[in-house]
């Protein structure tokens, strides 16, 4: 089974647009309501509407941020007073209806329920019934109402401790392949701490699982805010992965949707992806590298915006174009290469990838340059892949 390639579209969210549609770095975008006001939604282009995924971002229903007060159904700004949890069921219908209605009145290619998000492992029953009272049911009805025949995905934000529950999640997924109506899920999930790369094999292995579970019930599954960790998520079978420009687009951070009094914004160093290592490379370090002729020209990709990095005279920050769209081509080219495969062939491309990874980080190290512990995640990557391909019996 092949999978497509989604922009998560955030801040400066024009790179990642003109980048799929100029250098076919995917098939569609996520738009995020934080970052794109309601009339500059309306005024995308219809192709690139009618293949994109509205994420309504319900995440904290208590504050309506940045540049969501545009809209008109958050429940913060509908309800009289703001949101209260105890008042919501009685405007949960007139949210639904209003969120629906401009979903589907831009055509975008799936109408999205969205989700609250919670800390924790809360009580699964409880869970379940706070998504189907405030969410499932009230959209599903504004839906029918308004165009019956629209797919529906329904959004879940699940937490490592929720992955690693098995009596959790079998109970949330005999829930979701028995709701009717639902064609798929639009998944993402949280791991504490945030490190830049996912570095608990345990939890790769129980998503890989959701997943697999989610395809053999043949639904529609959207994976969000993924880093490196798409490549070996997609042995699992997702239909859509995401890539995404800023650090907060590849790694989930549920305190991006909380009213904030410092305002501090924290600026990110200057970066460039490497395809063999699997990571952003610190600039400093790529200078070490290239000036030591340590690497080879292949080493972090060829694309026209890399030529333009390492030409004379470029003074590239974290906040110029050129690294992120040079990110886009390289990675998009990973996982294209991929999603050729299926089955065995595509594990073996991936721990063929990660192995690679591996060694080059070794050998880097053997140089003198200590990149420190920034390739720790590969061991966790291959034994999340190797784990779930034994289940599958493409291992001994």
């Amino acid at each position: 089974m092949t999978f497509e390639i989604y922009h998560q579209l955030g801040h400066r969210d024009k790179w990642s647009i003109d980048s799929y549609q100029e250098d076919g770095t995917g098939e569609g975008v996520i738009i995020s309501p934080r970052s794109r006001k309601k009339g500059k939604v309306e005024s995308l282009p219809t192709i690139v509407k009618n293949k994109a995924i509205f994420d309504p971002q319900f995440f904290n229903p208590n504050a309506a941020i940045k540049k969501m007060d545009s809209y008109d159904f958050y429940p913060d700004l509908l309800m009289p007073g703001g949101f209260e949890t105890n008042r919501y069921p009685n405007y949960c219908s007139t949210v639904a209806e209003k969120c629906v209605n401009f979903q589907i009145k831009n055509n975008f290619r799936y109408l999205v329920i969205p989700t609250r998000f919670y800390e924790g492992a809360p009580d699964v029953e409880q869970f379940v019934q706070n998504q189907e009272t405030n969410f499932v049911t009230p959209f599903l009805e504004a839906r029918n109402n308004l165009n019956p025949s629209k797919d529906v995905i329904l959004q879940l934000v699940l937490t490592a401790h929720m992955l690693k529950n098995k009596s959790f999640t079998d109970y949330l997924l005999t829930w979701i392949t028995g709701l009717e109506g639902l064609k798929g899920i639009y998944l993402i999930t949280e791991l504490l701490p945030r490190t830049s790369q996912i570095t608990d094999a345990e939890f790769l292995l129980n998503l890989m699982n959701f997943v697999h579970v989610l395809n053999k019930n043949k639904m529609i599954i959207v994976l969000g805010y993924l880093n490196s960790e798409s490549l070996v998520l997609s042995i699992a079978n997702p239909s859509i992965v995401t890539i995404g420009s800023f650090g907060n687009l590849r790694i989930f951070n549920s305190k991006m949707f909380e009213e904030t009094e410092t305002g501090e914004i924290k600026v990110p160093s200057y970066k460039i992806y490497s395809p063999v290592l699997l990571d952003w490379i610190d600039a400093p370090y790529v200078d070490l590298m290239r000036n030591r002729s340590l690497v080879n020209d292949d080493f972090f990709g060829d694309n026209e915006y890399l030529e333009t990095m390492f030409g004379t005279g470029y003074n590239g920050s974290a906040q110029s174009s050129e690294p992120y769209k040079h990110y886009f081509v390289e990675i998009s080219k990973q996982l294209k290469e991929i999603r050729a495969l299926v089955g065995a062939n595509r594990y073996s491309k991936v721990s063929e990838i990660i192995q690679n990874a591996i060694e080059e980080y070794s050998r880097i190290n053997s140089t003198g340059i200590e990149i420190g512990r920034q390739g720790a995640f590969t061991t966790q990557f291959a034994t999340a892949a190797n784990l779930f391909a034994r289940d599958q019996g493409w291992r001994s």
